[in-house]
């Protein structure tokens, strides 16, 4: 049983791979750098990645790194799962974000999932909130780092409950060597905290955050225009934080500590492996 990860150096991705291996599966990732190269831009590379593909965690692919923006990502995962299904793959679990299952048909993740429920595949799809990581890779860290230590955004005192990312990993493998089809999961973690709690948190390790304070959406836009981030990256940012400011990301869900029959880790947890 050989399970595809793809994703595979992303931010859960990694995990996934490195949980799978350690509980001894067979595993492949697929990313542009693996040995059994894949590209979604390249449909001629997805067939030796599915060759002998009982199971698969994928992520619908980003289409903006903040310097380039790349259109119909979510047409071409749809296609992927098409292939996979036609190369005999019996279970997807696909992770996609929080509040999903809200969003129009018009949203590319909302698209896939929908395709997804549509296949003869046994699936899952977990749809967590934001990561811890966001707060030491990715645009939070940047912003931050742009702004001296002080994160500015447009959410106001709204809170977030954030989930490491290796307990969303966690509850990949669990979905994937279980039996959850057909269910979804929204994953958070164990408390919601504003983004002055999280800076108070962070003010004493090496996470480069320091204090909080709320901006207006055009200050954001300025400050990531300035940083060279592309116009449609920050619109996607900018609507993110909508929903965070309208208190959409503050639920506190039992879904992934029942999952894996364990609480998850708090921020403070992960805070301290980051305090000198």
């Amino acid at each position: 049983m050989t399970i595809l990860v793809t994703g595979a150096t992303g931010k859960v991705g990694r995990h996934v791979l490195a949980q799978l291996a350690e509980s001894g599966y067979p595993t492949r990732a697929a990313s542009r750098r693996a040995p059994i190269g894949f590209d979604w831009t390249e449909p001629d590379t997805w067939g030796r990645a599915l060759a002998g593909v009982e199971k698969i965690f994928t992520v619908v692919p980003g289409g903006d790194d903040g310097h380039r923006s790349v259109r119909g990502l979510g047409a071409r995962t749809c296609a992927f799962l098409d292939m996979a299904q036609d190369a005999g793959v019996t279970t997807v679990v696909l992770m996609t974000a929080m509040g999903m299952q809200y969003a129009p048909t018009s949203v590319e993740q909302r698209a896939v999932e929908l395709h997804l429920q549509n296949t003869d595949m046994r699936w899952t799809i977990l749809r967590p909130n934001w990561f811890f990581q966001n707060l030491t890779e990715g645009p939070l860290r940047d912003l931050a780092t742009a702004g001296d230590g002080v994160l500015r955004l447009p959410t106001g005192g709204a809170r977030v409950s954030f989930i490491d990312a290796e307990d969303i990993a966690a509850c990949a493998v669990t979905a994937l060597v279980g039996d959850h089809s057909a269910r979804e999961f929204d994953l958070t973690g164990a408390e919601a905290l504003t983004f002055s709690e999280v800076a108070a948190l962070t003010a004493r390790s090496r996470i480069p955050l320091f204090g909080y304070e709320d901006s207006t959406v055009q200050q954001f836009h300025a400050l990531a225009s300035r940083l060279g981030w592309h116009h449609e990256y920050i619109t996607t940012l900018a609507g993110l934080f909508d929903a965070i400011a309208s208190g959409a990301n503050a639920p506190v869900v039992p879904d992934a500590s029942d999952l894996l029959g364990r609480p998850t880790r708090r921020l403070s947890q992960f805070v301290a492996e980051a305090t000198p």
